[in-house]
C-alpha cells in the first residue's frame, strides 16, 4: 500500500479547507477591536490560523445584478414560487465532455422561497411538495442508488452530500471520494453574514458554494461543467442571496461607511425587541453562555474570520480563492446522531462497507478513522481535530426556522437549549472548553429571549 504523507494528504483533500482559531472568554471582545479600530487576533490549540474578530464579510462584486441572480436562482418575482426560465444550467460543455442535461432542479428546489426563509418546508416534504417535483424526481443526483436517500429526504428533510465527488485527484474507491453525510438545506436568510458557507463552512465563497450546488444537485455524474457557470453568474447569484436579510437595518453591518454601522456594532441587541423581564434576563443568560460563539452583533453568527491572501480584495476573475475562512465547533450533535443515520458506503446488492478516512493528527500522524457519524469539516480538510466541527448559524428569526442543527435533530427551541444543557454538549470537544449549566429559571428565560430574535 502506498503511504501518503500528511502534507500531501491535506493538500489533496481540498484547497478550500476551512481552518480556524479560537479565543477564550468573550468578556473583553468587541467587533471594533479592543481599542478603537484595533483588530484582535488569537491563535490557540488545534486551530492553525490567526483569526480576527472584526466585522468583515464577503463583498458583493462590482457589476453584480441581484435581479438576474434571482432569475438564475429560479425564484419568481413573487419571491415564493419557482420560475425555471433562466435557472437551468445545461447544454454543450467542453469541461463536461458532452452535453449536460439538467434534471430540472434549480436553486429554488432546495430553497423554496421566502415563506420558508429560503429553505425547505417541514417534513414530511411529500405533505407539501408534489411527487413529480424535481426535488424527488431528481434525487439520484444526490442519492446515486443509496436506499436510504428517499426516506431521509422525505421524512427528515435531509439530503445526501458527497463533498469530494468532483475532486479529480481522488479515485472512485478513495475514502474521501466515498465519504458522505445527511444534511439539511441551509436557510439563506442573512447568509450575507456568513464566514464560510454550508453547514460546515467548507464553502469559502458564495461563488464556490453555488457552483458546487449546481454541479452536484442537477445531474448524476461526477463530471464538472465549469464553462456553463460563469463568474458573472456566480456574482449575480451572490448579490441576490446577500440581499436576503431578516431586517433591512442589518445591511449597515456590511458597510462601515453607513451611519448605522457603529450603532449596530456597539449594541449587539439594538434590533432585538426585548420587552419583558424574562426576555431581559434571557438576554443576560445569552450574553454569558452563548455569545462566545454567536458574537456577530444583531445577527448572532460567528465573528472570527481571516483576510484572504494578498491585498485583501477579492479578484473578480479568480473568486475561488476565498476571502475568508471562519471558526467551527464540535458541540456533540454528530456524536449524538439522534436520527440513527447510516454512514457506511452502499456497495450495491444490499451490501454496505465501512468508510475509513486517513485523518491527520496535530503531531503529523495519520490516524485511520472509521466513519460512524457525520464527520463535519474533517471530510474536506483531512484533519482529525475537525471531526464533528460545524459553523455557527445565525439566529435571527430563530422561531421560524425549525428544525435545528445540521441534521434537523432538534424540533423546538426547547430541544436546542436542552442539548446545550446536556452531557452530549458538555462532554463534546468544544463543550468541555465552554461548559453550559443552566438552572430551571435560566433555561426558561433563555428560551423566552431566543423566541424574539
Amino acid at each position: 500500500m502506498k503511504t501518503t504523507s500528511p502534507l500531501s494528504l491535506i493538500l489533496a483533500v481540498g484547497l478550500g479547507a476551512s481552518l480556524a482559531a479560537c479565543s477564550g472568554s468573550r468578556d473583553d471582545l468587541s467587533p471594533l477591536g479592543a481599542a478603537e479600530g484595533e483588530i484582535r487576533a488569537t491563535n490557540t490549540g488545534s486551530y492553525n490560523l490567526h483569526l480576527e474578530e472584526t466585522l468583515r464579510f464577503n463583498p458583493v462584486q462590482p457589476g453584480a445584478d441581484p435581479a438576474r441572480g434571482r432569475a438564475l436562482f429560479g425564484l419568481a418575482a413573487d419571491s415564493d414560487t419557482e420560475d425555471k426560465s433562466q435557472a437551468l444550467f445545461e447544454g454543450p460543455s467542453v469541461a463536461f465532455g458532452g452535453t449536460v442535461v439538467s434534471n430540472q432542479r434549480t436553486c429554488f428546489t432546495c430553497h423554496r422561497g421566502l415563506v420558508v426563509e429560503l429553505g425547505l418546508p417541514a417534513a414530511p416534504l411529500s405533505a407539501s411538495i408534489d411527487a413529480g417535483d424535481a426535488l424527488f424526481t431528481g434525487i439520484q443526483a444526490d442519492a446515486q442508488g443509496d436506499p436510504d436517500a428517499l426516506g431521509n429526504l422525505d421524512e427528515l428533510a435531509l439530503i445526501k452530500y458527497r463533498p469530494n465527488r468532483f475532486n479529480p485527484q481522488r479515485g472512485e474507491d478513495d475514502p474521501f471520494r466515498r465519504v458522505f453525510f445527511w444534511r439539511k438545506s441551509t436557510r439563506l436568510i442573512n447568509v450575507a453574514f456568513g464566514i464560510g458557507f454550508l453547514n460546515d463552512a467548507r464553502g469559502r465563497t458564495m461563488f464556490e458554494t453555488d457552483r458546487g450546488a449546481v454541479f452536484s444537485h442537477t445531474q448524476s455524474s461526477d463530471r464538472r461543467f465549469d464553462d456553463l457557470f460563469s463568474v458573472q453568474d456566480g456574482n449575480d447569484l451572490e448579490a441576490f442571496q446577500f440581499s436576503q436579510l431578516s431586517d433591512p437595518r442589518l445591511a449597515a453591518l456590511r458597510d462601515p461607511s453607513d451611519p448605522m454601522f457603529r450603532v449596530l456594532a456597539r449594541d449587539p441587541f439594538y434590533t432585538v425587541p426585548v420587552a419583558t423581564r424574562a426576555q431581559e434576563r434571557g438576554k443576560r443568560v445569552f450574553e454569558k453562555y452563548c455569545m462566545t460563539c454567536h458574537n456577530v452583533p444583531n445577527v448572532f453568527s460567528n465573528l472570527s474570520n481571516i483576510e484572504p491572501l494578498g491585498n485583501g480584495e477579492t479578484d473578480v476573475q479568480n473568486p475561488v480563492f476565498g476571502p475568508s475562512v471562519g471558526r467551527t465547533f464540535n458541540v456533540g450533535v454528530s456524536e449524538r446522531n439522534r436520527h440513527g443515520l447510516r454512514f457506511t458506503h452502499h456497495a450495491g446488492g444490499g451490501r454496505f462497507e465501512p468508510i475509513v478516512l486517513p485523518l491527520v493528527d496535530e503531531d503529523g500522524a495519520v490516524v485511520p478513522f472509521e466513519v460512524t457519524m457525520d464527520v463535519g469539516l474533517a471530510a474536506t480538510t483531512g484533519r482529525l481535530q475537525d471531526v464533528g466541527r460545524f459553523k455557527v448559524p445565525q439566529l435571527r428569526r430563530l422561531a421560524r426556522n425549525a428544525p435545528y442543527f445540521h441534521d434537523n435533530s432538534a424540533m423546538t427551541i426547547e430541544e436546542v437549549v436542552d442539548h446545550f444543557n446536556s452531557d452530549f454538549y458538555n462532554r463534546s470537544r468544544d463543550g468541555r472548553r465552554f461548559p453550559i449549566r443552566l438552572d430551571h429559571r435560566q433555561r426558561a428565560d433563555l428560551i423566552e429571549f431566543l423566541r424574539i430574535l
